[in-house]
């Protein structure tokens, strides 16, 4: 079969699958947690859930290409279900996708990775993790996908078959391709990448075609999996940061060629490029438009997953001052969770400052009162993540951090990550987890 006829049969699939969700979507979702089997005979994982049920999750990230590299061998996989189901971790991030290499085999992506450990360790993690034919507690495990961050890799499948115009443009008109690796261009001088890396364009179509295929894909062929994880999920912000596009001096992307026709066309208002005379609404115009692309990305791929399995769980990495992530990145992850669009916003909390982790741990779980489970579906869950790497000299501090997630009524915490935690014995002697 084709690699065109491929992407056909998935987009038709996920098409009719779509609308029966529509005729799913009275039903009421809440299942027991653990797997069963389906029909067919195939095992599928059940996430946790009565509306009301007070749990706390202990969740792990997992680096493809971290130091450990992790999904490259099954002993080393064997190796992490271990570690994770003796310490009480309760779910899995593990990065199956990133900057256009997969690890599960695909046409979607360069699957060589998927070939380092002799079979696709996604099946495998997923068959140790799930205890299936053991007394072992079942651990969840999600895809973990980079959206529209490729790193550093020119050479990703999706630029071959988008082309140039797939990747972000500044208001200068230069591509993210041109950008040193240090993020800093010549151009723009005093101003940097926060994270220097080549971002695709959420407004580009085939870019955000490439990304409900790929969460269709994983869900349709790992029924066990217990839901999709996106990072990345965003626009890039530079340094120093303008919160919005009628600031000036200012760094920022999205004008692309194709971008800004589609833009001008659907709103009648002119996109504020270098030296353009623009209006006040334009620049408004121009910001809603960009975090709108964002959030249609979030809205289909959600689609695609309560189409494939109402039950699995869509999250999101996202960034920890929300207000910034609005404005600068145009990521509303809390108008994401209010639409339900979102399940679970895995907050980016990293910082060795106590005072401001407590600070943003409060503030994100306060924000679930805008957005509380209904009738019509589960709770919204906002899970704190502590970054594990600034504490492996001061493990009192990470505790620390987790004793104020919980105080301030998270859902959980996430530790990032497994390869900066693993030759650290006492990162794993987790705080007891004190129930309400």
């Amino acid at each position: 079969m084709t690699l065109g006829m491929t992407r056909h049969l998935i987009s038709s699939r996920l098409l009719l699958l779509l609308f029966a969700a529509a005729l799913l979507s009275s039903c009421s979702l809440g299942q027991r947690t653990g797997s069963r089997k389906t029909a067919s005979g195939r095992t599928t994982f059940r996430e946790a859930s009565s509306p009301n049920e007070k749990k706390f999750e202990v969740g792990l990230w997992v680096q493809a290409e971290g130091s450990n590299r992790t999904l490259d061998s099954l002993q080393k996989i064997d190796a992490l279900v271990l570690k994770a189901r003796s310490s009480g971790i309760t779910d899995i991030y593990a990065q199956v996708y990133r900057s256009g290499r997969s690890w599960y085999p695909t046409t979607l992506a360069d699957d060589t990775p998927a070939r380092r450990a002799g079979r696709d360790p996604l099946a495998y993690l997923l068959q140790i993790a799930s205890g299936e034919g053991t007394n072992k507690k079942p651990i969840r495990v999600h895809a973990w996908i980079n959206a529209f961050s490729l790193a550093r890799n020119r050479k990703a499948p999706i630029l071959a078959e988008l082309g140039d115009d797939a990747v972000l443009k500044d208001q200068f008109g230069r591509s993210l391709l041109e950008y040193p690796e240090d993020g800093r261009p010549p151009w723009a001088k005093g101003f940097a990448l926060g994270t220097p890396s080549i971002f695709l364009d959420p407004a580009n179509i085939g870019v955000r075609r490439r990304f409900v295929d790929i969460a269709a894909e994983l869900l349709e062929r790992y029924p066990m999996l217990a839901g999709i994880h996106l990072d990345f999920i965003r626009y890039p912000y530079a340094l120093p940061i303008s919160p919005g596009s009628r600031f000036s001096p200012r760094l920022d992307f999205g004008y692309g060629e194709q971008s800004v026709a589609r833009f001008q066309a659907e709103t009648g208002r002119k996109a504020p490029a270098e030296k353009a005379i623009v209006s006040s609404p334009d620049y408004q115009a121009w910001d809603d438009w960009r975090r709108r692309q964002v959030t249609e990305t979030v809205r289909q791929v959600h689609g695609a997953v309560k189409a494939f399995r109402p039950q699995a769980v869509l999250s999101a990495a996202v960034l920890p001052w929300t207000e910034r992530a609005y404005l600068t990145s145009f990521q509303d992850w809390r108008g994401w969770l209010q639409e339900g669009i979102l399940d679970k916003a895995v907050v980016m909390n990293y910082t060795r400052d106590l005072t401001l982790s407590s600070r943003i741990s409060r503030s994100v779980s306060a924000t679930r009162a805008f957005f509380p489970g209904g009738k019509k579906g589960r709770k919204k869950l906002i899970i704190i993540g502590l970054g594990a790497w600034l504490f492996t000299s001061n493990t009192q501090g990470l505790w620390e951090e987790w004793h104020e997630a919980q105080r301030a009524g998270a859902d959980g915490i996430a530790f990032f990550s497994y390869d900066q935690m693993l030759d650290h014995g006492d990162m794993w002697a987790f705080p007891p987890i004190k129930t309400p």
